[in-house]
């Protein structure tokens, strides 16, 4: 199982109706749609910044994607980014081992 992070800016109809209804539950409504399609919500937090938006989702990244897919076909989200966490330093391996074999041109 992996770790996401989903990062989002939310649209004018969020804005609006987060400003009509202030005291709207949207951990709970984000934890359904998460659940909906298989993931399990970690965390999900409103921040100051470009983006609005930061939930934390551990799953599949087809599940990611869908969650994504949802968000933003229901006008509420602008943007959203799906980051999968990586192990770093496999990755890093794995480009050193390649590296070994890569042949220049002319050599």
């Amino acid at each position: 199982m992996a770790k996401f992070y989903l990062i989002g800016k939310i649209s004018e109809e969020l804005m609006k109706r987060m400003q009509n209804d202030p005291s709207a539950d949207r951990y709970a409504s984000t934890k359904k749609v998460t659940e909906a399609v298989g993931l399990k919500l970690i965390s999900y937090e409103w921040v100051r910044g470009r983006f609005d938006v930061i939930s934390c989702v551990e799953g599949e990244y087809d599940q990611a994607l869908a969650l994504k897919i949802a968000f933003k076909n229901s006008g509420l989200m602008d943007d959203l980014m799906v980051h999968e966490v990586i192990d770093y330093n496999k990755a890093f391996q794995n480009a050193a081992n390649a590296a070994n074999t890569v042949i220049k041109p002319g050599k």
